[in-house]
């Protein structure tokens, strides 16, 4: 996979570009990049909210939790996706054979059809990880081949979703320097909530 280089004895480690994910983002950011709206111009970034809990095989118990955020980041004119971020830094850092993961992602954007291929590889090649995705917008959803990525991840188990109000909140609440102020809906939010097609 593009973006991990190799140590010996076959591990992978994080290559240096791959930030490190942040722990919050601004409010203004949330607002703007999660926006639902139907089309959304002038938003060129993604972000990837991600929570991941770790539970060893033989146990009930969660043992690890890791919760960030991820943004697409450009390194040497190439563009990198926030999905492929993620993975480049969970397969280099958290992936262990010895534990099943729970991996739930919040996005602005639904994965393109290249990042949700390379979700399903991923997915494919750990059978330990299950994957949540709930994205705010569906990107480019009239195309088929984007059509196909989400119903690829979908076939392979994984939940795809459009984000309710419940997860603007709850992103709201663990993913934002939120100052301890409430989510306040935006004009329609519900409303196109309700207008979007899911996988």
């Amino acid at each position: 996979m593009a973006g991990l280089g190799h140590i010996s004895g076959g591990a992978c480690m994080q290559i240096p570009w791959v930030r490190n994910p942040m722990k919050r983002i601004y409010p203004g950011t949330f607002s703007f990049h999660f926006r639902n709206l139907i089309y959304a111009n002038g938003r060129n970034r993604s972000y990837l909210c991600f929570e991941v809990e770790g539970v060893p095989y033989h146990s009930s118990f969660t043992v690890s939790f890791h919760r960030g955020v991820f943004e697409n980041q450009v390194y040497e004119n190439k563009s990198y996706h926030a999905e492929h971020c993620f993975l480049s830094w969970f397969k280099a850092n958290k992936l262990s054979p010895a534990e099943h993961y729970h991996v739930t992602w919040f996005l602005s954007w639904s994965p393109c059809a290249s990042c949700a291929e390379e979700t399903a590889n991923f997915l494919k090649q750990h059978r330990n990880v299950t994957l949540s995705v709930f994205s705010a917008r569906l990107y480019y959803f009239w195309i088929p081949a984007f059509q196909q990525g989400l119903r690829k991840l979908h076939c392979l188990g994984a939940q795809v979703e459009v984000m309710s109000f419940h997860d603007f909140n709850y992103c709201w609440k663990n993913f934002v320097y939120n100052r301890y102020m409430r989510f306040r809906c935006w004009k329609k939010c519900i409303k196109i909530i309700n207008l979007c097609p899911t996988a």
